[in-house]
């Protein structure tokens, strides 16, 4: 490392002075006298920069070690431009004094600040477990059973800023962080106010137009009612998996209409429960009048949000709503002459509450399963509605087989809760969602179509063979037990019907899989892969494909890389190395890949650790 002092370096080589007045902190220059290449600018105070974390507008963050305490911190090091404004010093400052001088778990610890190289820095906490923007972008959108926790965390978190004289002004999920415990921590109060007497005016907007409150768009006076428009913005777009608005200009005129007309959540993501939706869309108010008035309500419903969700008789709850909301849409579409039949939809029940918006792949055809889709119509119009519903299966079919579970889960649901469909097929659809859902390793959600799928086939609609009762329900009622499914518990050796045994067996190991089970997910695997479907080429063929896939990774992760963990820093790069050649070759989705990252992280925790070790 080169040695510096105001701006000037001296090279580690040769030792000759180098001018390094306009370079970043942690960059690269080559020393003009002997070509060698320096690391520059590395050490603020008692801070020594070990690596890039992230790049803002404002600032940039790195990871730097504290050779006064020994431990790892991140350090925020504000632009030259910035750094140069006694104003924006000024502000950030009184932000790191007023942060450190509360503590709660849910904040990111400040731990001091200083100058140098004409640059002010923070540094504060390290977090570790990455940003709630990145979970997001990565599953697309959170369940209700994960958001709604984070969301009581990250409010009490903002109650401890409003209790110090701060509101954050720009909570989104990029500022959501998450330690190694999951647990949510605020972060970047650079754009803070200090409120006096509750409210206060900031003479500039800074704001991510997504989530920025409307009074904060027309430059009115601010409270802590403007962070919670911008908190429910931020769980709109992680339950949603889309923003609230598209407008992305900071045009007051644009964005005060878009947000104008925000589409209520509920409209958004059906599937939600409507406690959560209602939090949601109060926080979201336009009027700040018309939020919540304090954090301690908007905490207590968000935790009644949450005992909706999780109560036991909930469910049923959501689909008595669900019929009930249907029969009055429907009645409305009738009076418009859209539809004839209502009291037949209204019948249907179940997975209507549970559609969910993707985006539409190429279609690609795919020979029918017709013991599936074949029906015995009563007159010519069902005749034509058959062979829609024909149709439609055999898309859902070829959405599964290109691995867009997703589309093929959202068509087999419609399928489920379609009228038109005839019995066996309309189990087999929500047979298929439950598979479908598995796939893209959702389990929440296969457990809720789990039980939906249970009730129905216990219910004996007309149709339906008995011998889906008398094989399917044990299976499926163990489905949403904690313990994981064993083989010798399954008795379907007097199944006549080979696909039932197929498809029992397959959401058996599906269930396993997700769950971690891996080993007994395994024989499950093997008996869809060696056992014949009816003959007739179809879906439930194309799982005996799809179990051999699940049955490669197993032996991917059958291997030395997730042995006892390493003893030195090289030994922990290179399983590191090959974990991640692993990673690459995985076929699945969901658990797999989640134990290969979850080591990855471990090894990485390690090699930190014996890095420590090896400096002492």
């Amino acid at each position: 490392m080169a040695v510096s002092e105001g701006d000037i370096a001296l090279c580690e080589a040769c030792d000759s002075p180098m001018s390094i007045d306009s370079v970043a902190p942690f960059t690269r220059v080559i020393c003009p006298h002997c070509d060698c290449e320096n690391r520059v600018k590395m050490r603020f105070g008692p801070y020594k920069l070990t690596r890039r974390h992230a790049i803002g507008g404002m600032s940039s963050v790195f990871i730097a070690e504290d050779e006064l305490l020994n431990r790892e911190v991140a350090l925020k090091i504000l632009s030259e431009e910035y750094s140069q404004d006694e104003k924006r010093i000024t502000a950030f400052e009184e932000e790191a004094r007023l942060t450190a001088s509360f503590s709660h778990p849910h904040v990111v610890k400040i731990f001091t600040t200083g100058y140098a190289f004409g640059r002010f820095y923070i540094a504060m906490e390290f977090v570790p477990g990455g940003h709630f923007e990145h979970r997001i972008r990565e599953r697309g959108k959170l369940s209700e059973e994960e958001a709604l926790p984070l969301a009581v965390q990250i409010a009490e978190g903002l109650k401890g800023a409003q209790s110090a004289g701060l509101i954050h002004r720009d909570i989104k999920p990029g500022n959501i962080l998450f330690d190694s415990e999951d647990n949510a921590k605020i972060v970047d109060f650079g754009l803070a106010l200090v409120t006096k007497g509750g409210k206060a005016k900031a003479e500039e907007i800074w704001a991510t137009p997504y989530y920025v409150p409307p009074e904060a768009i027309e430059g009115q006076v601010e409270d802590f009612r403007s962070d919670i428009y911008a908190f429910g913005s931020t769980l709109y777009h992680a339950l949603a998996g889309i923003p609230p608005c598209d407008e992305e200009s900071m045009d007051t005129k644009l964005l005060r209409a878009a947000k104008q007309k925000v589409v209520p959540l509920k409209r958004v993501a059906p599937h939600l429960t409507h406690e959560t939706c209602a939090v949601i869309d109060k926080a979201m108010a336009y009027e700040a009048d018309n939020r919540f008035g304090s954090y301690d309500e908007m905490v207590a419903a968000l935790k009644n949000a949450i005992k909706a969700v999780e109560g036991a008789g909930d469910l049923d709850t959501r689909i008595k709503r669900s019929k009930a909301e249907l029969r009055n849409s429907l009645r409305a579409k009738k009076k418009r002459g859209l539809l004839t039949a209502v009291g037949a939809v209204i019948g249907a029940v179940s997975l209507v509450i549970i559609a969910i918006v993707v985006i539409s792949e190429p279609k690609e055809t795919l020979k029918p399963l017709p013991k599936i889709v074949e029906m015995t119509p009563a007159n010519g119009s069902a005749a034509g509605r058959s062979a829609d519903i024909g149709k439609q299966y055999l898309e859902a079919r070829s959405a599964m087989k290109r691995g867009a579970y997703a589309e093929a889960e959202r068509m087999f649901l419609d399928l489920f809760s379609a009228p038109a469909t005839a019995e066996p097929t309309r189990t087999w659809a929500g047979l298929e969602a439950v598979a479908a859902s598995f796939m893209d390793g959702r389990s929440s959600s296969a457990n809720m179509y789990v039980r939906i799928l249970k009730m129905h086939i216990e219910s004996s609609p007309e149709g339906l063979d008995s011998e889906f009762k008398r094989e399917l329900v044990p299976v499926l009622g163990k489905m949403r037990d904690l313990p994981f499914i064993r083989m010798e518990s399954m008795e379907l050796n007097g199944t006549k019907n080979n696909d039932v045994r197929l498809m029992a067996h397959w959401l058996a190991g599906l269930k396993n899989w997700n769950q971690g089970a891996l080993s007994q997910a395994v024989p499950f695997f093997k008996e869809v892969r060696e056992q014949p479907a009816s003959g007739k080429p179809g879906m439930l063929a194309w799982y005996r494909q799809a179990a051999g896939r699940y049955l490669s990774d197993y032996a991917l992760l059958d291997s030395d890389a997730f042995g006892p963990l390493p003893k030195t820093i090289q030994q922990c790069r290179e399983t590191t190395r090959e974990l991640e050649a692993i990673l690459g070759k995985l076929k699945t989705r969901g658990r797999a890949s989640f134990n290969v990252r979850s080591r990855i992280l471990d090894l990485e925790l390690l090699r930190q650790e014996l890095v420590k070790r090896q400096r002492r």
